[in-house]
């Protein structure tokens, strides 16, 4: 099946589509954010599940709760972002999304390149998100759904690049 992963995240994704389709931007940002932050989980354990050296079903609860408390004590979006790119790739965010600047440029339109990814992904994706959780705004036109799902979309091909690239260091060819 193509592509292997996590199911959650492409269910979030195309349920976004659907949303943004409909016309409803309000929820096409909720998944769209939603589907980046499932994908960023299952890779955080997916990858500890894997360095811990045991199969899921030797895995203890011992174990996940050092990493579910791991994860939480993370907090926000772009500590876990950077955290995360740094386990899989051993480079801050940064440096690893610059290297795969050809991945992000439909979502980097009018990004000042002396400023952070990071917090560019952060600013169109999860401070709207925050904008409908925490404030209780709902009224955006679509430009910014079709912002919000090409952010997560591009977050979403990195995130894969960055599995990819922790794959390849954990398991080099010969």
């Amino acid at each position: 099946m193509d592509p292997l992963g996590n199911v959650a995240t492409m269910l979030l994704i195309a349920r976004a589509k659907q949303e943004l389709a409909n016309s409803d931007v309000t929820v096409c940002t909720l998944m769209s954010a939603a589907a980046v932050e499932t994908e960023m989980a299952y890779q955080f354990f997916k990858w500890k599940g894997i360095d811990s050296g045991k199969l899921p079903n030797e895995q203890t609860p011992q174990d996940r709760e050092q990493w579910e408390n791991e994860w939480a004590n993370m907090r926000s979006v772009g500590n876990r972002l950077e955290k995360l790119c740094v386990l899989l790739t051993k480079k801050p965010f940064d440096e690893f999304a610059r290297l795969k600047i050809n991945l992000l440029k439909p979502a980097l339109a009018g990004h000042d390149p002396a400023s952070s990814i990071k917090d560019s992904f952060q600013d169109q994706l999860f401070e709207k998100r925050n904008d409908i959780v925490h404030y209780g705004e709902i009224d955006f036109e679509k430009p910014v759904g079709e912002r919000s799902l090409l952010s997560a979309t591009t977050l979403l091909n990195l995130l894969h690049a960055m599995d990819e690239t922790r794959y390849d260091l954990t398991f080099p060819k010969k």
